[in-house]
């Protein structure tokens, strides 16, 4: 799968790689994927997945719908993997307790693979970044873990029923607390690649 990605895949997955194997006990990472649909992002994560666990890296797949999930390696929704509520409030908070089964997944897999996190309201990705926080007891982003999160700013926003223009703005990925992290732009030849050819994968990490 490795040697059938396109150069910007490639390179994508080139730096996820090497920032798992630079990061360190107290450090983690934070990628974003952006491309619209057909550009190949579900067959990058899945080959990242497979090259992850190929090492014996453990990953967690999740997506925000279930017909996205069953298109991920050993994938499944948000909601099922951190055990979130169905009706997600701001101060919504997972159902995973500590020395469960649960949790004892969650902490072992060192990569999350989150597709379609734009249609994510922000408060699920806080409520997920608390939860890894607890169980890895470290207080950085994602605990400490690799997180990659498939995004296309084309899609829709995340629903949120009876919602004005800005109680939609502020449920948006870009509203959340995390979105710093992930808000680096694209390298330059990725960004020239991605206005040329107008369905180029574009990476920020």
């Amino acid at each position: 799968m490795y040697e059938t990605l396109n150069e910007a895949q490639r390179l994508a997955v080139d730096k996820i790689l090497g920032a798992y194997y630079r990061r360190s006990a107290t450090t983690g990472s934070c990628f974003f994927i952006d491309g619209s649909g057909g550009t190949g992002k579900i067959y990058l994560y899945n080959t990242l997945c497979h090259l992850f666990k190929g090492k014996c890296v453990s990953v967690l797949t999740v997506a925000w719908t279930g017909i996205a999930a069953n298109l991920l390696t050993e994938g499944r929704t948000v909601n099922s993997r951190f055990k979130l509520p169905v009706s997600l409030l701001e101060t919504s908070t997972s159902n995973i307790r500590p020395n469960t089964k649960e949790a004892d997944t969650i902490g072992k897999a060192d990569v999350v693979i989150w597709d379609e996190t734009l249609m994510t309201p922000s408060y699920a990705l806080k409520a997920v970044d608390i939860l890894l926080r607890d169980i890895m007891n470290i207080n950085i982003p994602f605990g400490g873990k690799v997180g990659v999160l498939g995004v296309d700013f084309r899609q829709v926003l995340s629903v949120v029923r009876f919602a004005n223009r800005s109680q939609l703005v502020s449920a948006s990925l870009k509203s959340s607390e995390l979105w710093p992290y992930f808000k680096n732009h694209p390298p330059k030849q990725e960004h020239e690649n991605r206005t040329k050819r107008g369905g180029i994968l574009g990476m920020a990490y």
